[in-house]
């Protein structure tokens, strides 16, 4: 029985190839689509559940208290979680991740590498984290001093090989380590990546020193929680035992937090110091299932109103199969038949559409899934779970509206019409309107990110070439270096800092008291700080709004600062130029003159609203000089192979490190852009199907309804009016789904702006075009198969009669 049903959906479809084509490819394109996204979601969830102790696993977060709104760390004491596994039976282990000075260089055999992905750590990672071992004991590789193990890919690129353990790799500034440990790469569903791991015990009086204090912040640590251990009342035991250890005053300074392993690819963004190197968006993860169950949904309407549409070309054959005897059940099972057919073939077409598509979405998506025959097993039970949901979706309903169909009324070719507002036309509106929604939210999205790129951020980001400075010798004679960069074809300006706008890594904080007469008081206020050199205007395009910058003579430049507009609204300053400024950090206080305002400039992400921040001199003991910043013209690649020559003239340590810095601040945004570009494949792809499935109705409808337009010509009825009849019923159905779509895109667009302090208020024009575009593809979907049956002769349509 089961092969009859097969033959018979086989011989339906074979005599129905445009009906056959058109679900085919829409639901075929519906898999696709969903399987893409449906594996970045399951990649995004999935990060960090690869290790055993994955539910038991916690990061210390150091909450501060002290500004105006909390402020979250995931950096602490390195002696806090030693002590909590000392004296909380509820703690049973732990280990600590350090980067120190946020870089290291080795040399080996002469050749120097520089590395910025290391951590410092104890033997105890590889008891709490499952990361694979390649060669060496993970017990024991990081028990001895100045041990390491290095990353598959990392001692390929040092050796050339992987079997190294017992090579000796050597820091001009921290001596000789052993290779104790080779470890597969990190997988990319981890939040902590490394290269390199350095042993604790290193020897060094100072790291010591940190290693034992309560006052010196600095590692990031994870503990190992007791099994049935509750992770709330943990996290009040430790801030208590927090606030024995460290004195009465850190009470009322700090709150300490513990965040579940699996929270911290999405709960990191407002923690600061993460060494998560990136950090996902639950609201992202919420649109790309959105988007493949848009994809779905219009797939399967696609199928059910062809489906139900033919139903009156097959109303005779079900009424003669159950003449013979056919019972509702198998009737039926036949249509499912066919559904499961239409489906698994599309299934077929989808693996290779995905197989084409996939090294595009890894561009897109910057990762780097792999979809090959090797791999498919560990697809498939998403493609098949896809595949049967869209065939219960698109058949069920067609199965059971087609076996509905009263014997005799049918073989009298009799069958009442659907009420305007039938099931068919419900389901074309839902279409579109899904349509509208992602074309409006697309419209949006590229406006924001088009806003983006040309907002004014307040200072010069274009031509910039960042070099980071690693060596203490560069910083000592920065001044004959800056020259000499300064004189390299191409070069316009250069200027040292201590910091850059678009900052990646933290930026400096000081503590400023005012002077001001207009306060009652002296609280102190938290600003950020940034230093710079007398060139930073000339370089940065920073724009003066009031006073002076730098001289450039250090002895007077030193006590002196610029404030942006910001900063002195903060510090209630209705005259700042001379006004003096007490700034605290690391320990030491210095008076300070205000010489200068500056307009406001974007220095953190668009996400943020500018936050005040002082400008000083690079001699400032607030921050030391990493930066030497070159504004540039011309061949860029000449240029940049210029400043390298420089640079190893002064600097033969390490390795040149450097980046454009319109390339760092779109960094800020490449969530983003990612969303940005699914949002238009999948407004196409939705739009597509969705004008699929329309041109099937259309066929249809005028296969219909082709006696009487055969008719209407007779009487006299132009061909524009003929186009009139066909069309009118399709653009009303996407009028009313506009109009459905319109609030729903509006309050999703809405609620996305507002992760953003700076963004485009959403315009009438989006939803304009969204309409218009919608309302003629459509039209232009229909028009053909309209404007062939216009210009068609009657007498053919007539002649049966």
């Amino acid at each position: 029985m089961l092969k009859n049903y097969f033959k018979i959906a086989f011989r339906t479809l074979a005599r129905s190839k445009g009906y056959a084509f058109i679900n085919i490819l829409g639901l075929a394109i519906g898999i696709t689509g969903a399987t893409l996204l449906l594996t970045y979601v399951k990649d995004e969830t999935s990060f960090d559940q690869f290790h055993s102790k994955a539910d038991d696993i916690a990061r210390i977060i150091v909450v501060d208290k002290t500004g105006e709104a909390p402020r979250k760390f995931a950096s602490n004491a390195a002696i806090f979680a030693s002590t909590l596994v000392e004296e909380l039976p509820e703690v049973t282990n732990a280990t600590t991740l350090f980067m120190r000075g946020g870089h290291m260089n080795f040399t080996i055999d002469g050749v120097r590498f520089a590395q910025r992905n290391y951590f410092i750590t104890d033997p105890s990672f590889f008891e709490v984290f499952d990361f694979e071992f390649l060669d060496g004991n993970r017990a024991t590789a990081l028990a001895e001093p100045n041990s390491v193990v290095l990353s598959e890919n990392e001692a390929i690129r040092y050796f050339g090989k992987t079997d190294v353990l017992g090579e000796i790799i050597t820091s001009p500034f921290a001596g000789d380590f052993k290779v104790t440990g080779i470890s597969k790469n990190t997988p990319a569903n981890s939040h902590i990546k490394f290269d390199v791991l350095i042993s604790q015990n290193y020897s060094d009086p100072q790291w010591q020193q940190m290693l034992t204090s309560w006052e010196q912040i600095g590692p990031t640590s994870y503990l190992v929680l007791a099994k049935g251990a509750n992770i709330a009342d943990v996290q009040s035991k430790a801030e208590a035992l927090a606030n024995e250890k460290m004195g009465v005053p850190f009470a009322d300074m700090v709150d300490f937090e513990l965040q579940s392993l699996s929270d911290i690819h999405f709960e990191s963004a407002n923690i600061e110091q993460s060494i998560a190197q990136t950090s996902g968006d639950k609201s992202y993860i919420f649109i790309f299932i959105s988007i493949a169950v848009f994809l779905v949904v219009i797939a399967s309407v696609n199928y059910m109103n062809l489906a139900t549409s033919r139903a009156v070309f097959r109303a005779k054959e079900i009424g003669i199969r159950k003449v013979v005897g056919a019972v509702k059940k198998q009737l039926v099972t036949q249509f499912l038949m066919e559904s499961l057919l239409i489906t698994t073939l599309s299934l077929i077409i989808s693996i290779g559409l995905t197989d084409l598509s996939m090294p595009f979405f890894n561009q897109l998506t910057q990762k780097n899934f792999d979809f090959s025959w090797a791999t498919l097993g560990e697809y498939l039970p998403m493609l098949l779970g896809l595949t049967a949901v869209i065939a219960l979706l698109s058949g069920v309903y067609p199965s059971f509206f087609m076996t509905r169909f009263k014997t005799v009324d049918v073989l009298k070719g009799e069958r009442k019409a659907n009420s305007p507002f039938a099931l068919r036309k419900v389901l074309v509106i839902a279409q579109f309107a899904l349509s509208i929604i992602m074309i409006i939210s697309t419209i949006v999205v590229t406006q924001q990110m088009n806003y983006i790129n040309d907002k004014n951020l307040g200072f010069q980001d274009n031509n910039l070439v960042v070099i980071d400075i690693n060596n203490g010798n560069v910083r000592a004679n920065f001044k004959a270096m800056r020259t000499e960069l300064a004189n390299v074809t191409g070069v316009e300006s250069v200027s040292v800092s201590t910091r850059v706008p678009g900052e990646w890594k933290t930026i400096n904080e000081v503590t400023a008291v005012t002077n001001n007469v207009n306060q009652q008081t002296r609280d102190s206020v938290d600003v950020f700080y940034m230093g710079f050199d007398e060139n930073l205007i000339e370089t940065f395009g920073f724009r003066l709004k009031d006073g002076v910058s730098f001289t450039g003579v250090d002895a007077t430049d030193s006590t002196k600062i610029l404030l942006n507009e910001t900063a002195v609204a903060t510090f209630g300053l209705e005259n700042p130029i001379g006004e003096t400024i007490e700034l605290t950090s690391r320990g030491r206080s210095l008076r300070v003159q205000v010489i200068g305002v500056v307009e406001d400039f974007n220095f953190q992400s668009l996400h943020t609203k500018v936050a005040p921040i002082v400008l000083g001199y690079w001699n400032n003991p607030a921050a030391t000089i990493d930066y030497f910043t070159v504004k540039a013209s011309g061949n860029m690649a000449n240029v940049v192979a210029g400043l390298t020559e420089v640079h190893n003239k002064f600097d033969q340590a390490t390795a040149m490190e450097s980046h454009f810095l319109d390339s760092q601040l779109a960094n800020f945004y490449q969530a983003e852009q990612q969303a940005s570009v699914i949002y238009k494949v999948g407004a196409g792809l939705s739009i597509f199907v969705a004008c699929l499935g329309l041109f099937g109705l259309a066929s249809f409808t005028v296969e219909k309804r082709i006696k009487e337009l055969g008719i209407r010509k007779v009487l006299g009825a132009s061909q524009l009016s003929l186009f009139y009849l066909l069309s009118s019923t399709f653009a009303k159905q996407v009028f009313l789904a506009f109009i459905i779509a319109s609030p729903f895109a509006f309050w999703i667009m809405k609620n996305w702006l507002n992760g953003f302090v700076y963004h485009v208020n959403i315009s009438p024009i989006a939803f304009i075009v969204a309409g218009l575009m919608t309302m003629v593809i459509a039209l232009l979907t229909v028009s053909y198969r309209s404007i062939l049956a216009t210009r068609s002769n009657p007498v053919d349509a007539l002649r049966s009669e």
